[in-house]
Order: C-alpha cells, then sequence, then structure tokens
C-alpha cells in the first residue's frame, strides 16, 4: 500500500510526546512491512530534512513560516496542495491521520480513505484541564483551543476508521459522537526500550549530572506545566512520604517549571525536589534505572507511554487510575489510586521505598510482562488490518 502519515510529529524528527513517538515507530513499522510510507509534516525554513542513511521512510516537509502566527493554520492551508501533487502519478491507498493534525476543511483530502489516530478525545482534555477562555482563544492549535472540539466533531464523521489508543479511548468516542462500534478499533501503543544493564558508573555518572544524591529515587515523567499530568498531586503526596524517610523526587519533562518549583518551595520540599527539563532517550533510560518507583499521578491518560517504559525498565508503578491507566497497569504491575487521594498515592509510594524485595519481585514481572504484550510491529499489524479493511469497503 502507499500511505500518506499526516502528523504535527513526525520521524526522524519526533518528539518525546505519545503522538511523536507512536509516528517515529508505526510508520517505521509499516514500511519494514513493505508499506510505502510518506510522512506529510510541517518543516520551518531552518529545519534540516535529511532523515537517517538508513531510514525507509520518506518525509514530505510542508513549509511553514515560524516568524508569522499560526503555524498550524499554515500547514493546514498548503496540506492540501501537497497531498494533490504527490498522488499527480501514484494515488494513495490511505491518508493516516496522527491526531487533529488538519482542520478537515474541506473535508476529504483525497479519494482514499481516510483514518485518524486518537490518543483521548480533546473534550476529555478540556473537562480535566478547565483552561481559562483567553487561553483557549490563544491556544489555536492547543488541543483545548476553542475550535478543537468543533474539528473533532468533523474528523470523526468524516473518516472511514478510527484508531483508538486503548479501550478507555474508544468507549470515550463512543459516547461522545455516537460512532458506530465497527468503526472504532483498539490499537495499544508499545515500547522499545531494550533490556540493559547500567553500570554503578554510568549511574553514578548521570546522578552527579543532575544533582541526585544517592538515596532511593521517586521518578515524574511528563509535561511539568500539564494539568493532566498531576505534578501538584506528586508534590502534595510526596510532601507525606518524607515525613519519615529520606528520599528524592525526580521530575523529568518539557515545558514551564514555575508552577511546580513555586509549589515545592511552598511545601519546603524543594531541597528533595530536582527538576532535570527535557533529557536524551539515553538519559531517561539511566533514570528509569536509577528510581525505584515510577508514578504516574495523572488526571486523563489516552495511554501512558512512560508507564510502559518504566515497566520495561523493571520498576514498580504507582498510578491513579483513571482513563486507560487500568488497561496497563493492575495490582500485579504496582498499585492504583483514586485520583485527589493524596494520602493513598503517598502510602503506595512509601511501601515501595520501604519493601525492596516487592519493589524487585514486581519490577521484574513488570519487565517480562511489557516484552510479552505490546511491541511496535503488533502496533503495526494491527494498523494494518484497518487499512485493509476500510479499502475493502470502498
Amino acid at each position: 500500500m502507499r500511505i500518506a502519515f499526516v502528523t504535527f510529529d513526525s520521524p526522524p524528527f519526533a518528539g518525546s510526546t505519545g503522538s511523536g513517538v507512536y509516528a517515529e515507530h508505526v510508520v517505521s513499522e509499516l514500511a519494514k512491512l513493505g508499506h510505502e510510507t510518506v510522512v506529510f509534516t510541517p518543516r520551518a525554513a531552518r529545519d534540516n530534512d535529511e532523515p537517517p542513511k538508513n531510514s525507509i521512510v520518506q518525509i514530505a516537509p510542508v513549509r511553514v513560516t515560524s516568524a508569522l502566527r499560526f503555524p498550524a493554520v499554515q500547514f493546514w492551508l498548503k496540506l492540501p496542495h501537497m497531498i494533490k501533487r504527490a498522488e499527480k502519478d501514484n494515488p494513495f491507498d490511505i491518508i493516516h491521520f496522527n491526531g487533529l493534525c488538519y482542520s478537515f476543511v474541506p473535508r476529504r483530502l483525497s479519494n482514499a480513505p481516510h483514518v485518524i489516530t486518537v490518543l483521548h478525545p480533546v473534550r476529555d482534555a478540556i473537562e480535566h484541564v478547565n483552561p481559562r477562555l483567553i487561553s483557549r482563544i490563544k491556544g489555536l492549535s492547543a488541543e483545548t483551543s476553542l475550535i478543537m472540539p468543533h474539528i473533532e466533531k468533523r474528523a470523526m464523521k468524516s473518516t472511514d476508521a478510527v484508531i483508538a489508543i486503548s479501550d478507555y479511548t474508544r468507549r470515550r468516542i463512543i459516547e461522545t459522537y455516537a460512532i458506530q462500534p465497527r468503526d472504532i478499533h483498539t490499537i495499544h501503543l508499545a515500547t522499545d526500550i531494550p533490556e540493559s544493564a547500567f553500570s554503578e558508573e554510568q549511574l553514578a555518572e548521570v546522578r552527579s549530572e543532575l544533582g541526585v544524591p544517592k538515596v532511593p529515587l521517586v521518578l515524574f515523567v511528563g509535561r511539568v506545566d500539564d494539568r493532566r499530568k498531576g505534578l501538584d498531586q506528586l508534590l502534595y503526596a510526596f510532601r507525606d512520604v518524607l515525613t519519615n524517610q529520606e528520599v528524592s523526587l525526580l521530575v523529568v519533562g518539557s515545558g514551564s517549571q514555575t508552577e511546580a518549583r513555586r509549589l515545592a518551595a511552598a511545601l519546603n520540599i524543594a531541597k528533595n525536589v530536582f527538576f532535570a527539563g527535557k533529557v536524551e532517550e539515553s538519559v531517561l533510560r539511566t533514570c528509569y534505572a536509577l528510581c525505584t518507583v515510577y508514578v504516574c499521578p495523572s488526571r486523563l491518560e489516552g495511554f501512558g507511554l512512560p508507564l510502559l517504559e518504566a515497566m520495561a525498565a523493571a520498576k514498580p508503578i504507582v498510578a491513579t487510575s483513571v482513563g486507560s491507566i487500568p488497561e496497563l497497569v493492575t495490582e500485579q504491575n504496582g498499585s492504583l489510586v483514586d485520583p485527589g487521594d493524596i494520602s493513598a498515592l503517598a502510602n503506595a509510594i512509601r511501601q515501595y521505598l520501604e519493601n525492596q524485595e516487592l519493589s524487585e519481585s514486581i519490577g521484574a514481572y513488570n519487565a517480562m510482562y511489557v516484552r510479552r504484550r505490546f511491541d511496535w510491529k503488533t502496533t503495526a499489524l494491527g494498523t494494518e488490518k484497518v487499512y485493509r479493511l476500510v479499502t475493502s469497503q470502498s
């Protein structure tokens, strides 16, 4: 098949977002299955568009001018022409959208069937974040903007099939948009974090770089200023954990740290909380190896790739029972707590810090569990099956 994969986050330039990681791996695996994959993605004039020499994925850059406002709108306006030009001599068999990366005006970009992958409905994000009106007006391309619910509604109605990355997302789409269940397919994401042992010297080097002392470590990975990720809840719980033991909290992720640092200072825990910002993939994997327990205190989660990454690194999980998390985490993988229950969150973290045998046994199970159930080839094969289904019906 010839596939047009449309995405804001794209390989080999994918960011650390779930959307970017998904794009990077699924198009690569589709290409390995023999499909011609062409990635349409926004690029500023200064960006390097040369993929790695061994890449089997084609990049079709859609030029946007970063000096102008609303780069997403520039992308939306130019994309139809780019698709039409690419189809001049060789039509696409599938147009695949990675989330709401196109405004769906006009409704169709091609005669080929349209498929969209949804991480979570934007209406859920708006409900859980509850952003201010001014931010919804200014953030035109943000998922919480005023126009995104309308774009999402049109997308749901005008595509031939929807890929939901979890049963939770699938259920919410059906409830929100009354889409026929037969047109929505759950295909989980995966992880490719290898089994790797770090030497004490390597671990000590990263500890030194991040300024983290050699004490038990709690790890959080996610966008720091995204309220959905629940870092504020973790900081409150961490204050309780510190009442009876010496422990550090490492916060990894992009976004403004101002509010989180302010809260840590107000809670008098700032000296025990370390902000790493966005880190390289190799450093992130070392952070998973360093931690004693991984915590996901989210208010909403469409899937939760860091959960899989932490489990693949043989770590126990403490997470809130929201969104898709119960699909990934059970009592065998760690502990689930109700969102907003700070005491329960603190107690769950504390038990893994205090019981090394429990942490190690659950961690060993998690590493085996993830590698048995979640791999990118399986994700690509499920995606290919959806493609064949919609092309047979067209």
